[in-house]
């Protein structure tokens, strides 16, 4: 039916303004729109309520054999929002996969974000940092509430596949970098934004290169991104590079990405996490010309190549596949077409819309029973899932059936 799915998602707001303008749109009739949800979860580890925002993939409850990576957050307060219409973006364009975002905003900023310290580190007017801060260096603690608590409690309750990324900003890269340097196994790749490298007297910057480089497989992705005038944070950076270029860790895939004095401190998350983004699922979208081509085995390896990479079965996103069926079918292939769509069932049985877009194939083969059989199929999946585009697949099946009832006898 489709060869692109259509917007279906809810927007929400965190801000009481947002609050007012969706119960405006609702006393007008409108629908609101919703980009996730509020929980929270109750952690042993750090003895408190914590705060989580969840964003699930467009059709995520229509495609319920789907797994999709995970996308861990720092400062959800001030980056989910962004970074979740940024992932369905890319995702909707086929640069990155599906996701599903987890924000985790702050109780104790400091606490959680900077790892343990020297008793002598002091701050810049004299102060011992640990009167300046004095919750400050419990990164590992934190980390534990993420390994032992929050992401058993996201693969428990969601369809996840085994893939975690976590991305931080500031004193979140910070702490991305603690993790990745002393239990890099938390998550499979790291994007760390301007990461606070001044820590504790630059510990990381003397300490990073040698824990990477003795990194066990398998291997584990890094992006770190800066503003070209954040000195000296900068030259922290340009070191800690300098050295893993020396080095060239053998399980570790990284690129440092340094901006032209162009943003600041403030305005980097968003481009460090789109950049950061497709710098870890870098060749994930299959070329436009193969893709024009409709060669479904060379576009088959293109996905098994990716499996090898990220350690996980990827299958291709069902637009694709289908994209690929109806250009055959504009083109009037229709065993390729045919063949197509059939591919899109085995990697998304339990869609509607496929089912009723190789309907469309078979019946414009004369292949009418079997056109049908798909159709009711169809029609069958959209109740299960409530899925919106019922009526349309019920509009199709009554005029095949029609279709089929106007034939004259044999």
């Amino acid at each position: 039916m489709r060869q692109w799915q259509t917007f279906r998602r809810e927007l929400w707001g965190f801000a009481l303004l947002s609050v007012l303008h969706v119960s405006a749109a609702i006393a007008a009739g409108d629908t609101p729109i919703v980009i996730g949800t509020r929980t929270t979860l109750t952690s042993k580890v750090l003895g408190e309520q914590r705060p989580l925002m969840i964003h699930l993939p467009e059709g995520y409850e229509a495609a319920p054999t789907e797994r999709y990576p995970v996308l861990y957050v720092l400062d959800a307060e001030t980056h989910f929002l962004h970074v979740a219409g940024m992932v369905e973006f890319l995702a909707r364009t086929q640069h990155l996969p599906e996701m599903i975002i987890i924000g985790v905003p702050n109780t104790d900023r400091t606490r959680d974000l900077t790892p343990p310290f020297s008793k002598a580190e002091r701050v810049d007017d004299g102060r011992l940092l640990s009167e300046a801060a004095p919750t400050a260096g419990h990164a590992d603690t934190f980390l534990r509430f993420f390994t032992e608590e929050l992401a058993p409690y996201v693969e428990a309750h969601y369809r996840t596949q085994p893939y975690r990324i976590l991305v931080g900003h500031s004193h979140g890269g910070l702490f991305a970098m603690h993790a990745l340097t002393h239990k890099p196994e938390s998550f499979n790749a790291y994007v760390a934004i301007s990461p606070s490298l001044h820590w504790n007297s630059a510990e990381l910057v003397r300490t990073a290169p040698g824990a990477l480089t003795r990194l066990a497989g398998p291997g584990r992705a890094l992006y770190l991104h800066e503003d070209a005038e954040e000195a000296p944070n900068v030259a922290n950076l340009r070191t800690l590079t300098r050295e893993l270029r020396k080095r060239k860790p053998a399980n570790l895939t990284w690129r440092y990405d340094e901006l032209p004095g162009q943003d600041d401190h403030a305005s980097i998350p968003h481009i460090g996490t789109y950049e950061g983004l497709r710098f870890v699922f870098n060749g994930w979208k299959i070329p436009e010309k193969l893709q024009m081509t409709g060669d479904v085995a060379r576009m088959e390896e293109h996905y098994a190549q990716l499996s090898k990479r990220v350690g996980y079965p990827v299958v291709p996103q069902e637009r694709l596949f289908n994209g690929v069926g109806y250009r055959h079918l504009e083109g009037k292939r229709l065993p390729q077409a045919i063949s197509a769509f059939e591919r899109n069932i085995t990697f998304h049985p339990d869609s509607g819309n496929a089912h009723d877009s190789l309907a469309d194939a078979l019946e414009a083969a004369g292949r009418l029973q079997e056109a049908l059989t798909h159709r009711e199929r169809a029609i069958t999946l959209a109740r299960e899932h409530q899925d919106p585009d019922l009526p349309h697949y019920q509009k199709h099946a009554d005029d095949l059936r029609a279709r089929i009832a106007a034939q004259p006898a044999p």
